[in-house]
């Protein structure tokens, strides 16, 4: 029996028992492969909505998430009488990917998730007491890594200035004017080039993968001496603003395996500069990535994203490509992944 795998959900145990049931494919009758199959599929069981009041997140886990996702704002409202100052702390999430934002939520005991106009959650702090008293100490103690951390001191200077009723708005709009997309990559790249961290933490690692990472597995036909042969290359790749290549480097130390692209002295400023604006770590070792990830899974949609991406690599292992319909499962894994949906796939 040929399957036809664009009717099947390969993220469903029940769909997956009846492909390994009727597949002609021979791989696909080992013992260890099924039992290793499931145990993907069955590793699912989060809400990827609500989240899980039962999960401890590690306060790293969150600065890494923030890293990656998060944002400090401060905005001025100028009326009739006086000036309104507005900070924010908020996470974005796709909203199929919203269960974090409301693990957030429960994390820090304050602020709220809302709805924007993109298809997006948002977790939001906008209450100046639960910024002073919950959300500054944490990042305090848990500082982030990337030259946000930046953006962070100048929204703790201001929301210090109005513990204080100190409404300078002059000196408050001076501040602002420098925060986030307006810093500029000199001031980024010389905070990173000054960072004292010599490694970073696994959940920092794990966060930072969700909001910032992508699995890619590439599949292509090749020509050596005359004959074809299929390469295929599972990737874990994690992208930044090359001003904060420091970053992706100190990732790549802790892997112990990996490359930067595009490839330049990351310590010379003017060799940054002349760069394109988003650098990479490229890591192809699927065996490390798979024992990072098992041990610190990801927690939003792109858990999904990892498991089919396992299972093409179970399937490169087990040489499914060899065969019509492996090569047609691969492929249609590949499409499905990341921003392909199974029911969009022809």
């Amino acid at each position: 029996m040929i399957i036809n795998f664009k009717y099947f959900d390969l993220t469903s145990t029940y769909d997956i028992t009846y492909i390994l049931k009727y597949s002609t494919l021979p791989f696909f009758l080992s013992k260890d492969n099924i039992k290793n199959y499931l145990i993907n599929i069955d590793s699912l069981k989060r809400d990827m909505l609500n989240g899980d009041i039962n999960l401890k997140l590690n306060p790293m886990w969150v600065t890494g998430i923030t890293d990656g996702e998060g944002n400090f704002s401060v905005n001025i409202q100028k009326g009739v009488n006086k000036p309104k100052i507005n900070l924010t702390f908020k996470i974005d999430q796709k909203e199929d990917s919203a269960g974090i934002l409301y693990d957030l939520s429960r994390y820090f005991n304050c602020g709220k998730v809302v709805i924007d106009n993109r298809g997006y959650k948002s977790f939001k702090v906008v209450k100046l007491t639960d910024i002073l008293k919950i959300i500054i100490p944490h990042f305090d103690e848990f500082p982030l890594i990337t030259s946000k951390h930046l953006n962070f001191l100048d929204f703790k200077k201001i929301a210090l200035m109005l513990d204080k009723n100190d409404l300078d708005i002059n000196k408050i709009e001076l501040i602002i004017k420098n925060m986030n997309s307006r810093r500029s990559f000199v001031d980024k790249w010389n905070y990173l080039s000054n960072s004292k961290i010599i490694k970073l933490n696994p959940h920092w690692i794990q966060a930072f993968i969700d909001g910032e990472g992508s699995f890619q597995f590439g599949i292509a036909d090749r020509i050596s001496r005359g004959s074809i042969y299929i390469a295929t290359t599972p990737t874990l790749e994690i992208a930044q603003n090359t001003h904060d290549i420091l970053v992706l480097n100190l990732i790549k130390e802790f892997f112990e395996a990996g490359y930067l692209k595009p490839k330049f002295n990351i310590l010379d400023l003017e060799e940054a500069l002349s760069v394109r604006s988003v650098s990479r770590f490229v890591l192809r070792d699927s065996k490390k990535i798979i024992e990072f990830i098992d041990k610190y899974p990801m927690l939003t949609r792109k858990h999904e994203d990892y498991l089919k991406w396992k299972t093409l690599v179970l399937l490169k292992d087990s040489r499914a490509f060899d065969y019509t319909e492996g090569r047609s499962l691969m492929e249609y894994l590949k499409a499905s992944m990341n921003k392909g949906k199974y029911n969009n796939l022809d």
